[in-house]
């Protein structure tokens, strides 16, 4: 595995931290929460980066994703 910010692949798998996860309806879904994806590149590499994403963004596992780069810190979105 390794770490960049700019990935273009397949996400294989999107880890919350615990206290998103046991997040309320009180939190800002409009905010991007903090998680770590791993991406699968088009050489079979899985690259594991903290990225910004939305509080639904479970529905991009197994899809084509790309990352870039913000002054915020490394967004993750659908290709």
């Amino acid at each position: 595995m390794t770490e960049t910010a700019k990935v273009d692949g397949r996400l294989v798998a999107l880890h919350w931290p615990r206290n998103a996860t046991e997040a309320t309806m009180a939190v800002d879904t409009t905010k991007l929460l903090e998680a770590t994806a791993e991406i699968e590149d088009s050489a079979g590499v899985t690259h594991r980066i903290e990225v910004l994403v939305g509080w639904d963004a479970d529905y991009l596992v197994g899809k084509d994703v790309v990352t870039s780069s913000t002054d915020n810190g490394v967004v993750l979105s659908e290709k």
